[in-house]
Order: C-alpha cells, then sequence, then structure tokens
C-alpha cells in the first residue's frame, strides 16, 4: 500500500449522521448491499465481462442473501432483484462495460494509505475502479443509489455531486502525489445505469 507524505487536502467520505434508529438500519442495509455490489463489480472486472453471461448472473441471488445473512441482513426479494438489475444494467451498458474493460494498470479497492498532516494523522482511503485510459487516471466511484420518486435527473446528479466532490478530490490528490499522469474522476450508479463526471480541481 502507498503511503504518502505530502500535504493532503480535501474531505472524507461524506458519513451519515442521524440519532433515528430506523434510519440508522435502513442506512446499514444499503451500505451492505452497497458492499456486496462492490464485491460482485470487482469479481467480474478481474474475470473480465465475457465471462457474466445473464444466467451466471441470476445464480448469484442466493449467494448474495448467504452473505447478507451472516451480517445479521435478512434480504428481501425485491433487495436481491435491485442487486442482479444494478449488475445487468452496467453490464449492458456501453460505459459500464468501458470501465469493467480491462486497462492498463487496472485496479479494483485499491487501498492507498495518507497522511492528513493538518489534522496529523493517517488514513486509508479504498478507490472502487482506477485505471489509466489514454495516458488519464480515472478513478470511478460505485454507489447503489438512485432518484427518489420526486427528484429529477438532474437534482440527483448536482445532489450527488455536491456530497461527493470533496471525497473524489482527495482520491484525485492521492494519485497526483504517486504520478504525472492528468487525474479525471466520476461517479457511476449500476441501477440506473448513470455516469456523472465531477471535477476533481
Amino acid at each position: 500500500t502507498p503511503a504518502l507524505g505530502s500535504k493532503l487536502v480535501g474531505n472524507e467520505e461524506p458519513k451519515s449522521a442521524t440519532d433515528n434508529p430506523l434510519e440508522q438500519d435502513l442506512s446499514n442495509r444499503a451500505r451492505l448491499l452497497g458492499t456486496v455490489l462492490h464485491r460482485t463489480l470487482k469479481q467480474i472486472a478481474n474475470e473480465g465481462i465475457d465471462n457474466w453471461p445473464l444466467q451466471r448472473i441470476e445464480q448469484l441471488t442466493s449467494a448474495w442473501a448467504a452473505q447478507l445473512k451472516e451480517q445479521g441482513i435478512l434480504t428481501t426479494a425485491v433487495e436481491l432483484e435491485s442487486l442482479s438489475e444494478a449488475i445487468s444494467r452496467m453490464l449492458a451498458d456501453p460505459v459500464g462495460q468501458w470501465i469493467l474493460h480491462p486497462h492498463n494498470q487496472a485496479q479494483c479497492e485499491q487501498a492507498l494509505g495518507y497522511y492528513h498532516a493538518e489534522q496529523n494523522r493517517t488514513g486509508t482511503s479504498i478507490i472502487d475502479r482506477t485505471f489509466v485510459d489514454q495516458g488519464e487516471r480515472w478513478i470511478i466511484d460505485y454507489k447503489f443509489s438512485k432518484p427518489g420518486s420526486t427528484e429529477t435527473e438532474e437534482q440527483f446528479k448536482a445532489k450527488q455531486t455536491t456530497a461527493y466532490q470533496g471525497q473524489l478530490r482527495h482520491y484525485a490528490n492521492l494519485y497526483k502525489g504517486l504520478e504525472d499522469n492528468p487525474v479525471r474522476c466520476a461517479l457511476y450508479f449500476p441501477q440506473i445505469p448513470m455516469f456523472i463526471e465531477v471535477g476533481a480541481e
């Protein structure tokens, strides 16, 4: 794990703070479902999308249910279907295929250590998907969410960009300390599917 000694500027990943036990439970469910999605996307990227026909994705639901049960979550058929649909939609999306395609210096869930000089502390950031394409370093952050029933696509994009721009800027700074490639960042929402490039300057 590369460790960076330079001073880094940028916010950490936003953390939800709530005193409502129901909201905490819903947030925990969403986080665990997202973890399962991330693991599956890592496996697909490592094995190659050609090895993942629709039939194989549909066979994953029992494994997902077992993994989540170990974490204390009894999944519903709707939740398992949403995971399956998210994977299928990403694999059918040209941008999703590009993200999962083999690339130069491609990594999934890459851990990068850092030292924050102002706060005098160290930490580790996990990058969902990163690679170099045409001389540019791409940092892709997966999000298992979609617009609410009363939310427009533009409102959703604006909210997500605002929420995660600091986190992506932090990731970009880590890579700028390691290499000279230009860095571009994006959020990807497999459930929709939607790709949002986020400025990290």
